[in-house]
C-alpha cells in the first residue's frame, strides 16, 4: 500500500507473526535504511485478484494501476489502454475490479474525464467553501534520494555558513530515456512530473506522546523542521495522540521518514498520513500543563519554509545527538547554554561548539548531548526559546535544528 506507506506480511501460522510482532516492540527494525513499525492487521490473509476467495464483486467500475510510469498520465491516454504498455516499454497496466459499483466524476480534466458529459466543468459540489486554499510547495516535488541521509537540502552548513542546494537531474531515473539534464531547485522552473508525494493528505497522527510534557508549541518545535506547520490539535478521546496539519504533502512525507519510531520524553512515537485533509478547531480542552489542546500556526515566522529562499536554508536532516543553533544573542556562552537548560530542566549538552566570526549581529554553533532522545528533548523545549537582547528591547528568538556533525567540537 505505497500511499499509506504499509505493507501486509502473511505467515503461514500465527507463530511466525507472533515472533514478529514481539521482535519489533524490543528491538529497531530498519527497511531499506528506514524504521519500520510492526503490528498485527485487522485482516486474516492476504486476498488478490482472481483468487478464489477474493471478496471483491464482479463489476463495471476498474482500477487501473500504471506500473513503471516514467511519463505523465492523464485522461487523453484513454485511446490506448487497449494494449499492456500505455508507451513502449514502461507505464505497464495492472486492471483489477475496483470496490465502488459507480464512479463519480465532478469535472473534466487532466485526472478526470466524464466521456458520457463532455461539456462537464466546475468543481466538487461536495468541497467545502469555507477551507483555506493550500499554498503549493515551494520548491515543487523532491528528486528520489530527498529521503537519504544527507536530506534533500544543503544549505546549512555545520561551520553556519550556507549554500545552495546541489543540483538533481531531472527525468527519468532510467538512464537514455530522459531529455537531458537539468537543474533542480528555486529559480530553475517547475519540478519533473514523475515525482509526486506518497501521502494523499497534508495532516499527519502522532501516537505516543507523553501527555505531562507535550504540548502544541513543543510539537511545533520539532515538527516545523520539515515544514510549515498550519494547526496542531490534540484528541481528548485519545491521550497521548494528536493530529498535525502540515502546509502540504511533501512535508508529511518528510516527517514520516524521519520522526516515525524514535523517542520523545521517553515515548516511542507512532506517526501516520491521516485519513483528514485538514483539521477543524472543534471544542477546546486544557493539557495538562494548562495549555489549549489546539493552536493555528498558520503566518506563524517561525514557521521555515515560507518562501523558496528561505525553504532552500532547511537542511533535511534525521534526528541526531548533535543540534545546531542560529540566530542566538551576540554574547553567547557554554555558561548561558547550560542555564538556560536549567531553566527548561533539561540535560545541559555535554559539549557546546561556538562558530566565530560569521556574524556580530547574532551567534551559531553545535550543541551535543549524549544522546539523540536527549537532543529531541532539548529540540521541542528550547528550539525558539527568547533570548535576551542587550542592545534592544526585541529579543533574539533561538533556531535549532538536526546537525550532520557527531560532534560538537
Amino acid at each position: 500500500m505505497p500511499k499509506k506507506r504499509q505493507a501486509l506480511v502473511e505467515y503461514e501460522d500465527l507463530n511466525g507473526s507472533s515472533s514478529a510482532v514481539t521482535y519489533a516492540s524490543e528491538n529497531q527494525v530498519y527497511i531499506a535504511g528506514h524504521p519500520a513499525f510492526i503490528n498485527y492487521s485487522t485482516s486474516q490473509k492476504i486476498s488478490r485478484p482472481g483468487d478464489p476467495d477474493d471478496t471483491r464483486c464482479v463489476n463495471n467500475v476498474l482500477l487501473l494501476t500504471v506500473m513503471n510510469p516514467i511519463y505523465p498520465i492523464t485522461t487523453r491516454a484513454k485511446a490506448s489502454l487497449n494494449g499492456a504498455d500505455i508507451y513502449s516499454g514502461c507505464c505497464t497496466l495492472k486492471i483489477e475490479y475496483a470496490k465502488p459499483a459507480r464512479l463519480n466524476v465532478f469535472k473534466n480534466d487532466q485526472d478526470t474525464w466524464d466521456y458520457t458529459n463532455p461539456n462537464l466543468s466546475g468543481q466538487d459540489p461536495n468541497a467545502n467553501p469555507n477551507k483555506r486554499q493550500r499554498q503549493p510547495a515551494l520548491l515543487g516535488d523532491h528528486p528520489p534520494d530527498y529521503a537519504g541521509p544527507q536530506g534533500g537540502y544543503h544549505a546549512y552548513n555545520d561551520e553556519g555558513g550556507y549554500g545552495p542546494p546541489p543540483p538533481h537531474r531531472m527525468g527519468p531515473p532510467m538512464g537514455g530515456r530522459g531529455r537531458g539534464s537539468q537543474r533542480y531547485g528555486p529559480g530553475y522552473g517547475p519540478p519533473p512530473p514523475e515525482y509526486g508525494a506518497h501521502a494523499d493528505s497534508p495532516v499527519v497522527m502522532v501516537y505516543g506522546l507523553e501527555p505531562a510534557k507535550v504540548n502544541a508549541d513543543k510539537l511545533f518545535n520539532v515538527f516545523c523542521l520539515y515544514g510549515n506547520i498550519e494547526r496542531v490539535k490534540f484528541m481528548k478521546s485519545k491521550p497521548g495522540a494528536a493530529m498535525v496539519e502540515m502546509g502540504d504533502c511533501y512535508a508529511v512525507d518528510r516527517i514520516i521518514t524521519h520522526l516515525n519510531n524514535n523517542f520523545l520524553f521517553g515515548q516511542k512515537l507512532n506517526v501516520c498520513v491521516s485519513k483528514q485533509q485538514a483539521i477543524m478547531p472543534g471544542q477546546c480542552y486544557e493539557l495538562e500543563d494548562g495549555s489549549s489542546s489546539f493552536k493555528d500556526f498558520h503566518g506563524s515566522r517561525n514557521n521555515r519554509f515560507t518562501s523558496a529562499e528561505q525553504a532552500a536554508k532547511n537542511r533535511i536532516q534525521h534526528p541526531s545527538n548533535v543540534l545546531h543553533f542560529f540566530n542566538g544573542q551576540p554574547d553567547i556562552s557554554a555558561e548561558m547554554f547550560n542555564q538556560v537548560c536549567d531553566e527548561l530542566a533539561i540535560k545541559v549538552p555535554s559539549n557546546v561548539k561556538l562558530f566565530t566570526g560569521k556574524s556580530e549581529r547574532s551567534s551559531s554553533g553545535l550543541l551535543e548531548w549524549e544522546s539523540i532522545n536527549d537532543a529531541m528533548e532539548a529540540l521541542a523545549l528550547m528550539n525558539h526559546y527568547q533570548m535576551k537582547n542587550p542592545s534592544g528591547p526585541y529579543p533574539y528568538t533561538l533556531k535549532l535544528c538536526f546537525s550532520t556533525a557527531h560532534h560538537a567540537n
